[in-house]
């Protein structure tokens, strides 16, 4: 059991990605490819942030800073942007 911490690093890569984009549109792919190749402080791509298509989906639509835009077929992330705190 991965207890209450599961999924902290790509929660985190995924939050990175959304504040670096700002209000912007993006495809689930463009976040995919993100994570995939996601490099960590140590200089190399990170291993606990790598996800699946499937994974991402449900982590997606559980995060409460990202919104799915049904008619564009992308998301949104409606976050705090660094600007905003």
């Amino acid at each position: 059991m991965a207890g209450p911490i599961k999924h902290t690093y790509k929660k985190r890569a995924m939050v990175k990605f959304g504040k670096k984009r700002g209000r912007e549109y993006f495809t689930q792919k463009k976040l995919h490819d993100y994570m995939n190749t996601y490099v960590g402080v140590s200089g190399q791509i990170s291993r606990q942030v790598a996800t699946t298509k499937v994974q991402l989906t449900n982590l997606l639509r559980s995060h409460p800073d990202f919104l799915y835009l049904p008619a564009k077929e992308e998301w949104q992330y409606i976050g705090k942007l660094d600007e905003e705190e």
